[in-house]
């Protein structure tokens, strides 16, 4: 039996996947739910939860526990940790989630075209940050993690330079 923690938002959910013996049982927060699946690649799979279908795909973010699941059209950030050792990570008072820089920089030349947060805004991982048009594309630039926005550097319709300071975070 595969214990784990899984946080999605900031909530956490306690899931014992099921054992070769009962294959299609899952517990969640204690829970048993009715679980098929039938993979469809190295990170897709089609899931019957309750008897409602739902194509995911999982990927990972590196080598930590951080991945993004691909379901219905929307990009979900979540953390998957062996349950016992999220349980040790707690009691020592160690957190986890995405850390972010404290300077956000503009990745090429273009053109600042809209600035989506405002001073002393918290943001979360995915939010955006920043609109900038360069070679006539528009590119959003998204928080890479949580954080308070500190100072912004830029104005809508001004030009930056590659590595020019955008945003500065507390």
């Amino acid at each position: 039996m595969r214990h784990y923690l899984i946080t999605v938002d900031g909530k956490e959910f306690d899931i014992t996947l099921p054992s070769r013996a009962e294959p299609d049982k899952l517990v969640c927060n204690g829970r048993e739910i009715d679980v098929t699946s039938q993979n469809l690649g190295e990170s897709r799979a089609l899931l019957l939860i309750d008897g409602q279908s739902h194509e995911v795909d999982v990927r990972t973010n590196g080598y930590n526990q951080h991945r993004t699941v691909f379901m219905r059209g929307v990009e979900i950030p979540v953390t998957i940790e062996d349950y016992n050792l999220a349980q040790l990570r707690k009691t020592a008072g160690i957190k986890t989630g995405p850390s972010m820089d404290k300077t956000l920089r503009a990745a090429m030349p273009g053109m600042v075209l809209d600035i989506r947060v405002k001073q002393g805004e918290s943001v979360k991982k995915g939010h955006p940050l920043v609109i900038i048009e360069a070679m006539k594309m528009e590119n959003i630039i998204k928080a890479q993690g949580d954080g308070t926005v500190k100072s912004i550097l830029v104005e809508n319709g001004k030009s930056v330079e590659k590595n020019d300071k955008l945003l500065e975070f507390q």
